[in-house]
C-alpha cells in the first residue's frame, strides 16, 4: 500500500509549490509507479488500484460523495468505464479474492468484488508514464537551491493575481503560511487543515482568482468562509 498525499495541497504561501502543480506531482509519482511495476516481471500478475482516502468535497453532477478509482492491471479491461455503485469495502474484497486471503469481517463478506472490471483475455502492454506539463515548482517565490533552479522545470512562476482580489490573495496566502504543518507539502499532518478553507484555496488557485466557490456568491477571505472555526473532524475532509 502507498499513499500518495500531495493532492491534498498546501494552500498558496509559497513554501510549497500551488495546488495546481501539487496535484500535477501525485499525478507524476501515479504516472511513474505503473511504468515501473508495467515494465517489470511483475507486471504479468499485478493490480493496482488508484483511489483517493475521500472525494475532498468532490462534487459532480450526480454525488459529492463520488471519487474516481482506476483499477490497473493486464486483466483490466482497457479504456472502460463502469457506473456500478463500488464502495472502498469492494475494493478490499476484490483484493483478498486475488490474494486468497481471509475475509475480516462481516462487511468484507457481504461486499461483491469488482468483476466487471476484468477480462479474462489479458493485455501485456506495458505504460509509459508522461511528463508533467505544468513546473512541480510553480508557486514557489523561489527555488529550494542552485541546482534547483538549474532543473528543467523550475522557474518557481508565481501566479498572477488580478487587481482586484490581490488584498483577498494575500490573506489567503498569510492563512496558508501557518497551514503549512496542517495538510500536504513539506510537513504533512494528515486530516488537520480546515476543509472548508482549504477547498477554497484550493479552487481560487486553481482558477486564477476568478471563480467563487461553487455555492458562494464571491470569492472569500479566509475569515469570511463558513465552518473556518470548526475543527476539522467536525467538517469532514
Amino acid at each position: 500500500m502507498m499513499a500518495l498525499p500531495q493532492d491534498h495541497t498546501n494552500g498558496t504561501s509559497g513554501i510549497d509549490p500551488y495546488p495546481t502543480a501539487m496535484v500535477a506531482d501525485n499525478d507524476l509519482a501515479v504516472g511513474r509507479v505503473v511504468d515501473t511495476i508495467s515494465h517489470s516481471k511483475f507486471w504479468k500478475d499485478t493490480a493496482i488500484f488508484v483511489l483517493e482516502d475521500d472525494s475532498q468535497a468532490g462534487v459532480d453532477h450526480v454525488d459529492g460523495h463520488r471519487a474516481p478509482l482506476w483499477v490497473i492491471s493486464p486483466y483490466a479491461k482497457r479504456g472502460a468505464v463502469t457506473s456500478t455503485y463500488y464502495t472502498q469495502i469492494n475494493v478490499v474484497k476484490t483484493i483478498e479474492q486475488m490474494l486468497g486471503a481471509q475475509l475480516m469481517n462481516q462487511i468484507d463478506r457481504a461486499a461483491e468484488p469488482m468483476r466487471d472490471l476484468f477480462t479474462d483475455t489479458p493485455d501485456f502492454t506495458p505504460y509509459t508514464s508522461l511528463p508533467n506539463r505544468i513546473p512541480l515548482d510553480y508557486g514557489l517565490k523561489k527555488p529550494a537551491s542552485a541546482a534547483a533552479a538549474k532543473r528543467a522545470d523550475s522557474g518557481a512562476q508565481r501566479p498572477q493575481v488580478p487587481a482586484h482580489m490581490r488584498e483577498i490573495a494575500a490573506q489567503w496566502e498569510a492563512w496558508s503560511t501557518i497551514q503549512a504543518k496542517a495538510t500536504g507539502g513539506s510537513h504533512p499532518v494528515e486530516d488537520q487543515g480546515n476543509p472548508a478553507q482549504l477547498n477554497r484555496i484550493t479552487w481560487y488557485a486553481s482558477t486564477g482568482w476568478t471563480k467563487p466557490y461553487p455555492g458562494d456568491s464571491r470569492v472569500l477571505a479566509p475569515n469570511e468562509v463558513p465552518g473556518r472555526d470548526n475543527p476539522p473532524q467536525e467538517l469532514g475532509d
